[in-house]
């Protein structure tokens, strides 16, 4: 992890809110939670972040011994539960110590050299179960954002891979665990081709500046002396553009659409003797 990296999650920024007052959110927690296997009494959160699952067990699932677990110490603040400040492909607990092990939206963020060793890891200290959520089919190149500084193009979240649902299927095959359930949630529809009109039409929509921080060069955007490096303020539209948006309209009335899931949660259960 790049220094400038582990700024991007140490940035106050990057956890502020409650995720949890989006009703989208409180679904995907509801679901995740509903996964948890009857008879479980101890629980890791693997990459937890400010807490809003391992809170939200906390303060409805009051059977469980809960430890939230994180490589951001701002993160942590925010964790109501038991918590540890660790990597996720190195994880300071025996093997099977928990009876159950979640990782909710953190394996897409994972570089190859570290992807391997973090399932390897969650698998290692799970004795039954692992529940894993990530985003669905998701296309990279759609939360682009460039930087002002180095221009770096890079996505926004920091998402580095994408998952269907073979992938997620066969994702714990290799470390003794087979997936026993799978739930899509939050479906959006958008019109067919809708991603290639805007890149043809509107490219500058993923070059807008939306990051904390540059994981490349550090470029912040209240960096003292960087403020000549914001990004391009919207401009009025073009008399071209509003004739784009006039012949778009009609077509938009009888165009196909397609659903898709936003995330795939999955639970998995170990195979064979714990």
């Amino acid at each position: 992890m790049s220094s400038f990296e582990k700024e991007y999650y140490e940035s106050d920024k990057f956890w502020e809110g409650e995720m949890l007052q989006d009703p989208v959110n409180k679904e995907r927690i509801f679901v995740s939670a509903s996964l948890i296997p009857p008879g479980t009494r101890t629980l890791a959160d693997i990459g937890c972040g400010n807490g809003v699952f391992i809170n939200y067990l906390l303060d409805n699932h009051n059977n469980l011994e809960l430890t939230g677990v994180d490589r951001s110490a701002t993160a942590l603040k925010s964790v109501r539960s038991n918590k540890v400040e660790a990597d996720i492909a190195n994880l300071p607990f025996a093997d099977q110590h928990f009876d159950c092990v979640t990782c909710l939206e953190v394996i897409e963020h994972l570089p190859i050299p570290v992807y391997t060793k973090a399932l390897r890891e969650l698998t290692r200290i799970a004795k039954d179960h692992v529940i894993i959520s990530v985003p669905f089919q998701e296309k990279l190149e759609s939360s682009y954002t460039r930087c002002p500084s180095c221009r770096t193009v890079f996505n926004k979240e920091l998402h580095l891979r994408s998952f269907d649902e073979k992938k997620v299927s066969n994702l714990l095959n290799e470390f003794g665990f087979k997936c026993v359930s799978t739930r899509k949630l939050n479906p959006i529809s958008s019109f067919v081709g809708h991603d290639l009109y805007r890149r043809l039409f509107y490219p500058e929509q993923f070059e807008d500046w939306d990051s904390p921080i540059c994981p490349i060069c550090g470029f912040e955007q209240n960096s003292n002396g960087m403020a000549q490096h914001n990004a391009r303020p919207v401009e009025n539209a073009s008399p071209g553009r509003k004739w784009i948006s006039y012949l778009s309209a009609l077509p938009k009335l009888f165009w196909p659409k397609k659903t898709r899931f936003y995330w795939i949660i999955a639970r998995y259960g170990r195979i064979g003797p714990g």
